[in-house]
């Protein structure tokens, strides 16, 4: 069952998850919580003000069920950072909680539900000990991470408590960039995944080619045909291949990891994980940066807290305005440099489907000599590899443009790093 490998989400005790809210909390919540949580489903671009009304999105209970199956499709990504992502849910649950006075806490519930999330961060740090000889790295420091988040929030309703909380807007702003910040970072690890889970394979197929190589090497020299020069020559081939093998199967087990954990999974959950849909060329047509850049504008984060920075803190009025007017010339230079890497990755798309269907038809020829007799093993073998490295090279190119055409949509939605 996938519930049983996911990650422990950490949460504020006593706080109700969105799918079960009742009536009256949401009454007692406020009209920007309120709002936020009877949002409707996402369908493209929010403009900053959008955002301020929505915190959280609406699935129905075929799509929840689909997102909790143990199966990781690549366009399930924002919803399983909103269902399962522990950072993502952590701040989503503070909100719920919120601090800035419309739910109606007192200071003392602020400042107990506060050491609630201090205690849960020390249980996380304990378990995170517990585990460190077991895991890899990077997953201990997830696991740190977590406990750093727990301890930011608690200090945020100590805060809250002494009447220093930020307006309710602002926090499902936030929300709405940390859900948009880790989707955008899950959908590259998924796709670095996909490599290195073909790399993988190719180097198994190399140890596989290496060690048959090794062994014929071994029979040669029996029959005096090798010196035992050439068997050692094959033996250190061997052995780097092997080592290979080991490196590549290492490597993906790390990102697994990562990604898994990301996504809500445990760190030693084995879901089936789904190959990364081919990228949707259709939308490049659509693609117009001298008229997108007003939207890039409009909702970039940085000019957003920019424009709503006073101008005592930037240096005085003018010196704000050449600061927006420098920002926003960043922002339509780098749209343009993102749509000139999205055509520059659809070219070497075209170019790898060219060189796939040569391999393609290579591969076909050595079936059909194979299934003849006229291959042996070790050539075989060889064509295998080569078409599988065929495969891995048009991949890593869809891969790429997939890569370039998201990053050319989250800079609409806002998010374009140009600096502070």
């Amino acid at each position: 069952m996938r519930q049983e490998k996911r990650q422990k989400t950490a949460r504020i005790p006593g706080c109700v998850p969105a799918a079960v809210l009742t009536a009256a909390f949401i009454a007692a919540a406020g009209p920007a919580c309120a709002d936020a949580l009877r949002a409707p489903a996402w369908n493209g671009v929010i403009t900053a003000q959008a955002a301020e009304r929505t915190a959280v999105t609406e699935y129905d209970e075929e799509t929840l069920k689909k997102l909790a199956d143990n199966v990781l499709e690549y366009g399930e990504i924002p919803g399983l950072i909103e269902q399962y992502n522990v950072t993502f849910r952590n701040q989503l649950e503070t909100f719920y909680k919120s601090p800035d006075g419309e739910m109606g806490l007192t200071r003392t519930q602020l400042l107990d539900l506060a050491a609630e999330l201090r205690a849960e961060a020390d249980d996380l740090e304990n378990e995170a000990e517990d585990i460190k000889k077991d895991v890899d790295r990077s997953v201990y420091e997830k696991y740190k991470a977590n406990v750093r988040s727990l301890k930011h929030y608690a200090t945020q309703l100590e805060r809250a408590a002494d009447g220093e909380s930020a307006a309710g807007s602002e926090a499902i702003r936030e929300l709405r960039i940390l859900r948009e910040e880790q989707t955008r970072s899950a959908d590259a690890l998924m796709r670095d995944h996909q490599t290195l889970s073909e790399q993988d394979a190719i180097a198994k197929k190399n140890l596989e080619i290496a060690d048959l190589a090794y062994e014929s090497a071994k029979k040669q020299q029996e029959l005096g045909l090798y010196s035992a020069e050439d068997v050692l020559n094959a033996e250190k081939e061997l052995n780097s291949a092997r080592a290979a093998a080991t490196q590549a199967a290492a490597e993906l087990a790390v990102k697994k990891q990562e990604l898994l954990l990301m996504l809500g999974w445990r760190y030693d959950a084995d879901p089936q994980i789904m190959k990364v849909p081919a990228p949707e060329t259709e939308k490049i047509a659509g693609f117009d940066p001298q008229k997108d850049a007003e939207l890039a504008i409009q909702n970039n984060h940085t000019l957003y807290t920019t424009h709503n920075t006073s101008y005592k803190q930037q240096g005085g009025v003018v010196a704000k305005e050449r600061k927006v007017q420098d920002q926003e010339k960043l922002v339509r230079q780098n749209l343009e440099l993102l749509y000139e890497d999205v055509l520059q990755k659809q070219a070497a798309m075209q170019a790898a489907q060219t060189a796939f269907t040569t391999a393609e038809n290579k591969k076909a020829e050595a079936d059909r000599r194979n299934a003849v007799g006229l291959l042996s093993r070790r050539e075989y073998l060889a064509a295998e590899a080569a078409y599988m490295t065929a495969v891995q090279s048009h991949d890593s190119a869809e891969l790429a443009l997939t890569a370039a055409i998201e990053e050319y949509e989250w800079a609409l939605k806002g998010l374009m790093d140009i600096g502070q």
